[in-house]
């Protein structure tokens, strides 16, 4: 558990083999880079990375001052939150853009805050048979405040995320209607990650906080309803 305000910057992108956590505090408007938007809270930021993305420089201090906040370090062999995500559920988020942040309420920061005391409480406990166990386990409820966060992220967006939809329901319904699924492969969370500027585990799970379905399934879906749509107007009468 690193204090950003009691640590030195770093001046150029550096790789870590271990899962980073970052909580951010602004004494300025939020960065840019960390992409929030009008209808997000601004009390604090959170950016998680998985082992081996480069960390910008401006991810550990941006503007002027002291950087504020703090930044959790974890080793997979702690706790392994994508390779555990089978199992409960998830955290792709660590697989996200640093343009994806998390954007927080003061109450969301105070519990995020909480519980990185407690994590940092367990650290200076010492050593002993339980210290692994406790340790995932609090980083694992650390994880979860942050998927419980993250949900609540994509309801506050709920009308630029159903842009992102009725946009990607007509691209859908153009590939579909041109005949061309037989012979092509068909659309991918990368693909459309490209088209709207996010990352494919973004846009997987906007999707699927919006229509309950990931990105394959939403594809399969969208194939089959075109494919009624096309049988009714095959065998409709004219009268």
């Amino acid at each position: 558990m690193i204090r950003l305000s009691a640590a030195e910057g770093i001046r150029q992108p550096l790789r870590f083999g271990f899962y980073t956590v970052w909580l951010r505090g602004w004494s300025d408007p939020c960065p840019a880079l960390f992409g929030r938007r009008a209808c997000d809270f601004s009390d604090g930021t959170l950016t998680l990375l998985p082992p081996g993305r480069a960390v910008d420089p401006g991810v550990w201090s941006v503007g002027s001052g002291r950087p504020e906040g703090r930044l959790l370090c974890f080793h997979a062999s702690v706790f392994d939150p994508l390779g555990a995500g089978g199992s409960s559920g998830g955290y792709s988020f660590f697989e996200y853009d640093t343009s994806e942040s998390l954007h927080l309420s003061r109450r969301e920061r105070a519990e995020l805050e909480g519980e990185m005391d407690r994590i940092e409480a367990e650290l200076d406990w010492g050593i002993d048979e339980y210290c692994y166990s406790i340790l995932s386990g609090r980083i694992r409820l650390l994880l979860d405040y942050a998927s419980r966060f993250y949900r609540r992220q994509f309801i506050i967006r709920h009308d630029e995320n159903q842009a992102v939809l009725d946009c990607t329901d007509r691209r859908l319904g153009t590939f579909f209607r041109s005949g061309k699924a037989p012979h092509e492969r068909l659309p991918s969370a990368e693909e459309f990650a490209g088209v709207f500027g996010c990352s494919p585990a973004y846009f997987n799970d906007l999707l699927k906080h919006e229509t309950g379905k990931d990105t394959a399934r939403y594809v399969a879906f969208r194939e089959l309803s075109c494919a009624g749509e096309a049988l009714c107007r095959g065998t409709a009468r004219p009268e």
